[in-house]
């Protein structure tokens, strides 16, 4: 019959799964009926289908599945709720909050006799710093005097010259210390002088105007004229003289070099091989020294001998001289002769101005010396960069001897990059790392960003990239190192994070989701 189940057939296999628990049998059953023709059979088919056994996971299966789920949530949901700080880096160092003060020395040449502090040191205003040397500004004083007064009594002596005043005796010239140059052109100075006296008159001028001492040089030279240039010429072959000998002993001198050069050479070899002994070299070095000082001794006399008999010279020539064209052209030459001089002259009592001036402030550093002995602390604060290591160091005014910071603190000064700056305002909080001493052992320190720099600084050798500069206060001074509190320095370098928001760990990992999928439009 058509729609009709098999009930004895299904109630032993219910049974049978009824036994096993977890397990179940499915059985179907199916009856087709067809009815074909007339003759009205009926064809009846079943047909049972392969039972199909289903059975539960383990717990442990079950319980890792459950525990992935679970640590899935859980990261989502701390990656969704916990909030981390976000921070722009910066790099910079720690500088003085207030101006530093240099401390340099009054005047040039001050000698440090005593150092009262060091490095790092504290103190208060009017503290002693150093003390200089202060015999050291008196014979300073003392020898710049000296030079001064003598400076000024040899322009005195050029101008009274100038102004023709009568030559002083060889006494009173040694008295001046006069250089030899000039006093050689003072003597001829004089000397023209008086020969353009003598000639005026001898052209017929009045003798009413010469000395007693030079009528009678006058009248003794007209009538001894010849035995004058007789005796002219006789200087002037004793000079020669004297030259041929000079030339003959410095051609002796310069033999006498050549053979000490010559032996000095040829035992230099034998002292590298260890032939001979070092001391007979140095000898024979000493001698080749003492030879050539020789040569330059003689080769200098002879220039002085050559000098005055050049003037023995003129002098004969001037004696022999007797016409009037002769007397006025030797006048015109002597005139030439001393404009020259006075010329030199001029320019030696200029050179002696010049002398004078720096002399002066050489007196007057040296008076600041003896005045001012001492230096002290024109501020509270801190030493350092100190230049004077110990005493006998000779200070120099342009440079400092050394800085004091002042007391009222450090500050951190960091520069941001322009990429970053948008982020940073006055008053964000940061921490301050200090290079010198290592984040995982000593920690940092906390600051504030006080002020914000208006403009961009371009990039230099030290930074490649255009920068904000930032400066952070600073909570402290101090950085605990195994419990002694170490103060702070000036110029230690230092990286900064500051503190711009909080950010969720999930939305980090989105950002950086976005720039990828982001960066995938650009793939060609």
């Amino acid at each position: 019959m058509n729609g009709q189940n098999s009930t004895p057939k299904d109630s032993p296999q219910q049974g049978s799964n009824g036994n096993q628990p977890g397990r179940l049998a499915l059985g179907k059953k199916s009856e087709i009926v067809s009815n074909r023709g007339s003759d009205n059979r009926m064809i009846r088919a079943e047909e049972f289908d392969q039972p199909v056994i289903l059975q539960q996971p383990s717990i442990w299966s079950r319980a890792i599945a459950m525990g992935i789920v679970g640590v899935t949530v859980v990261t989502v949901s701390w990656a969704a709720l916990a909030k981390i700080d976000e921070a722009v880096p910066g790099q910079g160092q720690l500088e003085p909050q207030g101006a530093v003060q240099p401390i340099q020395a009054p005047i040039s040449g001050a000698v440090v006799e005593e150092i009262f502090v060091k490095d790092g040191q504290s103190v208060k205003q009017g503290d002693l710093l150093v003390r200089f040397d202060p015999s050291q500004g008196a014979s300073e004083l003392r020898a710049a005097e000296q030079i001064r007064d003598s400076l000024l009594r040899q322009n005195q002596f050029y101008q009274s010259q100038l102004s023709g005043a009568s030559a002083l005796s060889v006494s009173e010239l040694q008295k001046l210390n006069l250089p030899p140059e000039v006093l050689s052109l003072t003597q001829n100075r004089a000397a023209l002088l008086e020969e353009n006296r003598l000639y005026q008159v001898q052209l017929g001028g009045s003798s009413g105007s010469l000395s007693s001492d030079q009528q009678a040089r006058l009248q003794a030279g007209l009538a001894e004229s010849d035995t004058r240039a007789a005796a002219a010429q006789l200087e002037v072959s004793q000079l020669q003289q004297q030259l041929s000998q000079n030339q003959a002993q410095l051609v002796s001198a310069r033999q006498s070099l050549t053979i000490d050069e010559k032996i000095y050479a040829d035992l230099k070899p034998l002292l590298d091989d260890g032939g001979i002994s070092r001391v007979q070299v140095v000898r024979q070095e000493q001698a080749v020294i003492e030879a050539r000082a020789e040569v330059d001794r003689l080769t200098q006399e002879g220039a002085r001998i050559q000098y005055q008999i050049t003037q023995a010279q003129e002098r004969l020539a001037n004696t022999v001289a007797v016409s009037g064209k002769d007397l006025l052209d030797k006048i015109s030459e002597n005139n030439k002769q001393i404009a020259n001089i006075d010329s030199q002259l001029n320019k030696a009592i200029l050179d002696n101005k010049n002398q004078i001036a720096e002399t002066e402030k050489r007196i007057s550093d040296a008076q600041l010396i003896m005045r001012y002995q001492e230096l002290r602390a024109p501020v509270d604060g801190i030493v350092f960069d100190m230049q004077a290591k110990g005493r006998g160091y000779v200070a120099n005014p342009s440079e400092p001897i050394l800085k004091i910071v002042p007391g009222d603190g450090l500050i951190a000064k960091v520069f941001i990059t322009n990429q970053d700056i948008g982020f940073i305002s006055e008053g964000m909080h940061a921490d301050v790392r200090i290079d010198t001493f290592p984040f995982s052992e000593y920690g940092d320190v906390k600051g504030t960003i006080v002020n914000i720099g208006s403009d961009s600084l371009p990039p230099d050798q030290e930074y490649q990239f255009p920068r904000f500069p930032v400066r952070i206060e600073i909570d402290r001074q101090v950085i605990n190192v195994k419990g002694e509190e170490i103060p702070l320095q000036s110029g230690m370098s230092i990286s900064a994070n500051v503190i711009t928001r909080k950010r969720s760990v999930l939305s980090i990992f989105i950002d950086q989701f976005s720039r990828k999928a982001d960066s995938l439009k650009t793939v060609r």
